[in-house]
């Protein structure tokens, strides 16, 4: 098993997403994981899951790493292009596996020489797949897409949250930014005001006020565990993004969420979320989006589309991502290591 160093790029605990959940698959599968976190830390090293360590203390981390290294092979595993030179001038691991998770515009002036000094690309939708091969035709391409917690399954029954308002409820789980289309969400909260809109995760840049619809809640955001207790008392889940450069590439964690937790999703139609239908709805246009809400908070969910949308996120599990990246992490250094011979 290999040590595997994922470099500062965001907290452990900022909602918990594909690195977070990637690197604790691989911990489990035996290697040993080491998480460089942004805030500050008040011990050296804080195990979070097994085999998957918390650091900031660089110096302590180069100390131990260079006993590390002595018996086993180092990768950095990265989704932030701006790390090459951290993992290439600091680390010096032995393999680089670039993972683009997103197609942020700002990110791609780093992306040619990240590319350069990886070993192998991992990415998450279709298109940034396509766009890889094409743009680097020498390196290999993994596709591995986001995947569902096992936690999100079969939930034990709980209460109403205290804040989660009475009545129907369509919300919208996950960072609350710009790229949401917020013109459709105040629409359809402008024409349902007996349906609650509720948004729930940490606000991402600017966003509008809501105050003049009272039927909006933003609730902010909760820690991920809870998520489960909030989608058993959901009508309609939403993903209701705007048509851009980073949705239209995003292969959405909140999908596998929500269908994991079997509540009904609507989604605007991103290429990704369009091949998980029918277990996904998709729209095109803010009419069609709003037309397909109404009838989905009206006609009664089956019990048997709940549990096909709940069987397609187990068949889609960060388990499967995980065991997939540890293929790659294995094949790439048995690679690098025929090559010296």
């Amino acid at each position: 098993m290999a040590i595997i160093i994922y470099p500062k790029t965001m907290n452990w605990k900022y909602m918990k997403q594909r690195p977070q959940q990637l690197m604790t698959q691989l911990g489990a599968r035996g290697h040993l994981v080491f998480f460089e976190n942004l805030a500050p830390l008040d011990r050296e090293f804080i195990e979070v899951e097994p085999n998957v360590f918390l650091f900031t203390d660089h110096h302590a981390f180069m100390k131990k790493l260079k006993k590390l290294r002595e018996d086993h092979a180092v990768v950095g595993w990265t989704t932030w292009a701006k790390q090459r030179t951290r993992l290439t001038s600091l680390y010096r691991p032995d393999a680089i596996i670039y993972d683009c998770c997103d197609e942020f515009p700002h990110w791609a002036k780093y992306e040619v020489k990240m590319v350069d000094a990886s070993d192998h690309l991992v990415c998450t939708a279709e298109s940034i797949r396509m766009r890889l091969e094409l743009a680097y035709p020498d390196k290999p391409v993994t596709l591995i897409p986001n995947g569902a917690d096992a936690s999100f399954f079969d939930p034990a029954p709980s209460q109403r949250p205290h804040d989660l308002p009475q009545g129907k409820v369509a919300a919208y789980i996950g960072a609350w930014a710009y790229w949401l289309d917020h013109d459709l969400f105040a629409k359809m909260a402008s024409l349902y005001p007996d349906v609650h809109f509720v948004s729930i995760g940490a606000a991402y840049g600017d966003i509008p006020d809501y105050a003049k619809l009272p039927n909006v809640h933003v609730l902010g955001e909760k820690p991920h565990t809870e998520l489960k207790t909030y989608l058993q008392h959901i009508d309609v889940a939403l993903i209701p993004f705007q048509y851009h450069p980073i949705t239209l590439a995003t292969n959405p964690v909140k999908a596998y969420e929500y269908m994991a937790s079997g509540v009904p999703v609507l989604s605007t139609a991103l290429p990704e979320c369009i091949r998980m239908e029918p277990h996904v709805t998709t729209a095109t246009t803010h009419d069609d989006f709003i037309a397909k809400l109404g009838r989905m908070l009206e006609e009664p969910d089956s019990r048997e589309q709940r549990l096909a949308r709940i069987e397609y996120a187990r068949s889609n599990r960060w388990e499967d991502r995980g065991e997939a990246a540890h293929q790659v992490i294995m094949n790439t250094l048995r690679n690098k290591s025929e090559q010296k011979f």
